[in-house]
């Protein structure tokens, strides 16, 4: 009994190591690249064989400015704690016998929804049968658009998926950081194409001591093609799911709701209020890897919930300039009803109608 327990601590242990493998494979291309464009391309062939000083700094300056928001977005993307459910949503032991003990789902219901009521839990999302989501391994009520991961073996807050290139869940408290380490690696990628473009170009012009050099920039080039195809593939596909305020699993599955609907635009509060709620209120801080994200992970606004907005008049109308989920704004015209000469004309009576701005 104790070998294998020995060899299962063991096989854990080079599971875990082994999920490290691509965020080595990562850092060392990162590491290579930043030599390889810095040294061979700005410092070699720029600065000292064409004299290009300017031009040389000027690269290497932007080089190193994407570079290290690129770095710190992937390395908050990977570090930053995954979001576990808060304690109120585990059962205890007394509410995990009592649920064992039951002998039909409908009577675990009944013990989850005395659980939640008593524990005050607020959650919207329901299971097929308009159940509340539990899960059975973690022994806890699943929050909204929580969901549980098997790589991770926990509850994730706002999962969206794992992801082995930073093995780690994409979820709540790093949304905005994988984003930024998207948007940024694939900004960085173009860049590197467009200033390396001329050594490409002229690879078979370079003097035969100069091959080692000009291949590592063909190299260089060729990289940056590949990864800015993914990588524009996921971050546009990413700024698509946020301006919609989905995760990629709830794009596959949509939210269940009380009464047994599914709804995708439940949590969609318009393209405006969704990035805010990743990115932050101050549009400066959108673009830096520092936390600004609202909200606490287990409560979501809904579609439903409108923000105040002022009314103001235009010309002969009152607009109202509200937006809901879908972005529509609504217009109050002033008119005038054809029968209102049969009131007088001292009548003050006016009709207004609404029309839709999109």
């Amino acid at each position: 009994m104790g070998s294998c327990d020995c060899m299962r601590e063991f096989c854990c242990c080079l599971v875990r190591v082994v999920r490290w493998i691509p965020v080595v494979f990562v850092s060392s291309v990162i590491v290579w690249a930043s030599y390889a464009y810095l040294f061979e391309l700005c410092f070699f062939h720029l600065y000292v064989e064409k004299d290009a000083k300017v031009r040389a700094g000027l690269y290497g300056i932007v080089f190193i400015i994407l570079m290290l928001l690129f770095v710190a977005s992937y390395a908050r993307t990977i570090f930053m704690p995954v979001g576990f459910p808060p304690r109120k949503f585990y059962f205890t032991r007394e509410w995990q016998d009592e649920i064992k003990a039951s002998r039909d789902e409908s009577t675990t219901q009944m013990i989850i929804n005395r659980f939640v009521h008593l524990q005050g839990i607020p959650v919207r999302n329901r299971n097929y049968d308009g159940g509340y989501r539990y899960c059975v391994k973690c022994s806890c009520v699943k929050p909204d658009r929580a969901h549980h991961c098997s790589v991770c073996g926990q509850c994730v807050l706002k999962f969206d998926h794992h992801c082995p290139w930073v093995n780690t869940c994409v979820n709540f408290y790093n949304y905005k950081f994988f984003i930024l380490f998207l948007g940024y690696g694939f900004t960085l990628c173009i860049f590197g194409m467009a200033t390396n473009l001329e050594t490409v170009i002229n690879f078979f012009e370079y003097t035969p001591h100069k091959t080692i050099s000009s291949i590592q920039l063909g190299i260089l080039f060729l990289l940056s093609a590949v990864f800015s195809i993914s990588l524009a593939a996921l971050f546009f596909y990413h700024l698509y799911l946020t301006a919609r305020n989905r995760t990629t699993f709830e794009s596959f599955r949509s939210p269940m709701l009380e009464n047994g609907r599914e709804d995708k635009h439940f949590f969609n509060l318009g393209v405006r209020r969704n990035y805010r709620e990743i990115f932050g209120e101050s549009p400066w801080q959108w673009f830096l890897p520092t936390w600004t994200s609202l909200g606490e992970g287990c409560i979501y606004p809904e579609r439903g919930q409108r923000e105040a907005c002022p009314v103001s008049w235009e010309g002969n109308g009152i607009t109202f300039h509200e937006r809901s989920a879908f972005g529509e704004r609504y217009s109050l015209l002033r008119t005038v009803d054809e029968d209102d000469d049969l009131l007088g004309d001292d009548s003050d009576v006016e009709v207004f109608s609404a029309t839709e701005l999109v």
